[in-house]
């Protein structure tokens, strides 16, 4: 047995384990007789999948196929070869998660049952953790795209655009689950994280506390233009929202400026709840599935919000929040100010297994009110304005630097 850069190279390629050595060929009429045995029955088999229909129905159906043979295979091999013992859930999580990875949806997650519960705890709104928004940039990098206001990030000093290279001692992250499950814990314990800010490397220990979090932040303008923030949309956005319209407009508000920028999306039941407070009678947005299936969402004009409205926008705002603008833009309700929308237009459905484990996989596409797609396309603004890098120098945004607020405030105010 050779040996080429730490793998072992066999000689020859070993039998599969657990199958007897090849055996003294058999007679060449037995061999005749037994083809044309197999190919009656193949021939029968496909006259009645053809009879039955089970091909052809609106796709073609997963079925038993001969990857089951080569999977006992492999497992042979590992049990034979392999120097380390694997025991059966191992296993059993590595072919789900190697399943979902392998089937070229970029959203589809297998999540054990300690991921699942982590991932249903994270959409309600409520977790413990330091208090960050994170995205995977161009550059494959974990990147902070938001700090939330009073929580240990900020107190610790982690900035918006600081790139997380390391987490609880990790750094080599899969995906941007792996980070989460490093940084959320026990409330009162702390979790080591190292920066890079600017071409410098900043480490710090940050408390993990529970984190009720604030999607919807707002406040009054001058010229009574009221701004509501959008962070994303769980299960506590919709109230919040609600809370947020009603506090303004008890205080005078006469326009409105809503800030969907870095917003990833979320829950699509969130967002039909928000579009029916805002927009007049009719669709909010309609999806299709794998067989043809439209389903529409509606709204009901009992809430429609009758004042100016400005939305902005930019290339992390994505899927639930491309509904929720791109509805308002196909009424005419809203004038779309920033950059262009992310373009997701698709939908991911969420099934538990019985075991508590999870899949999360694409199924559906979606449609804004007027038919538009928006997927790989995204949503053009109306007055496209970009912020310059240099208002991002010292980690805040001011006011007065953000070109894309000033914009949308100017065409609220018909400048």
């Amino acid at each position: 047995m050779d040996e080429y850069n730490g793998y072992n190279v066999m000689p020859q390629q070993p039998l599969p384990p657990q199958q007897p050595a090849p055996k003294k060929k058999a007679p060449f009429w037995l061999g005749l007789l037994i083809g044309i045995i197999i190919g009656l029955v193949c021939l029968f088999i496909c006259i009645m999948v053809f009879l039955t229909g089970s091909i052809g129905r609106r796709g073609q159906n997963i079925s038993r196929g001969g990857y089951y043979d080569k999977i006992d295979t492999l497992l042979s091999y590992l049990n034979s070869y392999y120097l380390w013992d694997l025991d059966d859930e191992t296993i059993e999580t590595a072919l789900a998660k190697g399943l979902m990875d392998g089937i070229g949806d970029k959203y589809a997650e297998y999540y054990t049952p300690e991921e699942f519960e982590d991932l249903m705890e994270g959409m309600t709104g409520e977790y413990a953790g330091i208090g960050v928004s994170i995205t995977m940039n161009d550059n494959n990098e974990v990147e902070v795209y938001k700090v939330f206001k009073g929580s240990p990030a900020e107190e610790a000093g982690i900035h918006p655009k600081d790139i997380i290279i390391e987490a609880a001692g990790i750094t080599d992250f899969t995906d941007l689950d792996a980070v989460v499950a490093e940084v959320r814990g026990e409330p009162g314990t702390t979790v080591d994280i190292k920066v890079r800010r600017d071409g410098e490397l900043i480490s710090m220990t940050v408390e993990r506390r529970q984190i009720s979090m604030e999607t919807v932040e707002y406040r009054m303008l001058d010229n009574h233009i009221g701004y509501i923030m959008i962070s994303e949309f769980d299960s506590v956005t919709v109230g919040q929202f609600n809370q947020a319209i009603d506090d303004l407009t008890a205080q005078g508000m006469t326009s409105v400026v809503m800030d969907l920028r870095d917003n990833p999306g979320g829950s699509l039941d969130a967002v039909v709840a928000m579009c029916d407070r805002v927009l007049p009678a009719g669709v909010i947005v309609s999806t299709e599935d794998k067989q043809g299936g439209i389903q529409t969402e509606n709204s009901d004009d009992a809430n429609q919000l009758n004042i100016p409205i400005a939305l902005l926008i930019n290339g992390n705002s994505a899927s639930a929040s491309e509904v929720f603008v791109g509805a308002i833009q196909d009424y005419g309700k809203g004038v779309v100010v920033g950059e262009q929308s992310f373009g997701k237009g698709i939908v991911q459905s969420i099934f538990q297994l019985s075991d508590g484990s999870g899949l999360k996989f694409t199924t559906e596409n979606y449609y804004t009110p007027s038919g538009r797609s928006i997927q790989d396309v995204g949503i053009t603004p109306d007055i496209q304005v970009s912020i310059p890098d240099e208002a991002y120098e010292d980690g805040v945004v001011s006011e007065e630097e953000d070109t894309q607020l000033q914009a949308a405030i100017n065409a609220l105010l018909g400048k």
